[in-house]
């Protein structure tokens, strides 16, 4: 079925994304409502952008919305800490200990994203 002038053509998810994390830019909380307003979404495709948006840490659903993502503290602490390590196991020219340092920073980056 062609396109009408009253259809517009579908964003690309790219392109929603893009526009969801920008109105989060502008406001702390934004509500499903306005993510359709927005991008011109169904209501499934904008939960499974969300959902994706979500698993990527770049917000955090909370019912009827999203928020901007918030690191946990503890986790952030603990990958400076460990990439620290890694730096001085490097000048020290210790391997094995840079190794261990740079497997507990990814595990810390790993729990980050799924924040």
């Amino acid at each position: 079925m062609p396109k009408t002038e009253s259809s517009p053509e579908p964003l690309l998810p790219a392109v929603r994304h893009q526009r969801i994390i920008e109105l989060l830019a502008q406001t702390e909380y934004v509500t499903i409502a306005d993510i359709r307003n927005a991008t011109g979404a169904s209501l499934a495709t904008t939960q499974r952008d969300l959902a994706r948006l979500a698993t990527t840490g770049a917000l955090a659903r909370v019912r009827g919305g999203a928020t901007r993502a918030q690191p946990p503290r503890g986790e952030a602490r603990l990958l400076a800490a460990c990439l620290t390590r890694v730096r001085h196991a490097l000048d020290r020219h210790d391997l094995t200990t840079a190794e261990n340092a740079l497997h507990q920073a990814l595990d810390a980056c790993a729990r980050l994203r799924r924040g």
